[in-house]
């Protein structure tokens, strides 16, 4: 069950995006049509996979039904800074309900399901709480649109971070857990002469913050695989 959450819950997260995309930031009402549309979609799919692939009883269809539904309910009306941190912590409880309530489905199709939903997870969902825990860490409410120069200066992260989160899932998917180190050890040293350049400290602070949230959260990813 643990993987038709996560995939179904990778997928409703990209759909926010989706309409944003197909119909910009003008039109609202559009955009909510096309999530409603794209959720009941999920809804389709989820129930086929809980029902087919998957194995799953009735309660496999409620979560096909609910996951999808909350999620981009909650994407639409929920703040937008916290909003995207408050669905991933969410995510995760439920995540580790279904880890204890159900016994892991231990298929192919399972696998698949939770590595597809997971790698859609640790991209821009998970870029959005690590943006939460700095803005907290730095007692900041600014919103994307202000950023401080030095979050300017450091904005490839939103690149490096979802590739650094799934390279590191795929390496310890694979059992090279001295890669995962070198990985980490690698970052820290090309951030090295940025970070000795820093009089204040800061943007040492808001590295190590920033790579421990996104540390932490593959090390979930990887925890999520391996009870679906």
């Amino acid at each position: 069950m643990t993987a038709l959450v996560l995939l179904l819950a990778g997928l409703a997260s990209t759909l926010p995006v989706l309409a944003r995309r197909l119909f910009g930031e003008g039109r609202p009402r559009r955009r909510a049509v096309a999530i409603a549309a794209g959720t009941g979609a999920l809804v389709v799919v989820g129930i086929l996979l809980a029902r087919g692939p998957l194995g799953l009883a009735a309660a496999g269809v409620v979560v096909a039904i609910v996951v999808p539904v909350v999620w981009s309910v909650w994407e639409m009306l929920a703040p937008s800074e916290w909003g995207g941190a408050v669905s991933l912590i969410a995510l995760a409880v439920g995540c580790g309900a279904c880890a204890v309530l159900a016994a892991p489905v231990g298929t192919s199709a399972a696998r698949a399901c939770a590595v597809a939903g997971v790698v859609i997870l640790l991209g821009a969902p998970a870029n959005g709480l690590v943006s939460a825990v700095l803005n907290l860490a730095r007692g900041s409410n600014s919103s994307a649109g202000t950023l401080s120069p030095l979050v300017v200066a450091m904005r490839g992260g939103r690149w490096i971070g979802p590739l650094e989160r799934i390279l590191i899932l795929l390496l310890a998917a694979a059992g090279a857990q001295a890669a995962v180190a070198a990985v980490i050890a690698a970052k820290g040293v090309i951030r090295f002469p940025e970070i000795n350049k820093d009089q204040d400290g800061r943007k040492a602070e808001e590295f190590l913050i920033g790579s421990m949230t996104s540390w932490i959260l593959a090390v979930l990813a990887i925890a999520a695989v391996s009870v679906a």
